[in-house]
């Protein structure tokens, strides 16, 4: 199985491989690699990205992401499935999530 290549229907979560803090609305991820921080791979998302990212700590299916985009923006469930997709498709290729 392509993990999100095409959205798995399964749960994720947040990479055993990142450390993340949220300072002042904003989310910090840095992926640990080799033992060390890769201070060349800091990634900040903004105050709506923190807000997507906040509940993939404890495991999310695409589902669950869309109806948390619902609640917070009221999107249709169209726009929310495709912006939760986008977004764990984004995370899975740069490492910051894996399958739960």
């Amino acid at each position: 199985m392509a993990f999100l290549g095409e959205i798995a229907p399964g749960r994720v979560r947040r990479s055993a491989n990142v450390v993340s803090r949220v300072v002042a609305d904003e989310a910090i991820v840095v992926p640990i690699r080799r033992g060390a921080a890769d201070l060349d791979s800091i990634y900040t998302f903004d105050e709506s990205g923190t807000k997507l990212w906040s509940p993939i700590e404890k495991a999310l299916d695409p589902t669950g992401l869309t109806a948390h985009l619902q609640d917070l923006h009221g999107l249709s469930v169209e726009q929310a499935t495709l912006d939760a997709h986008s977004f764990l498709k984004e995370l899975s290729e740069e490492g910051l999530v894996e399958p739960a």
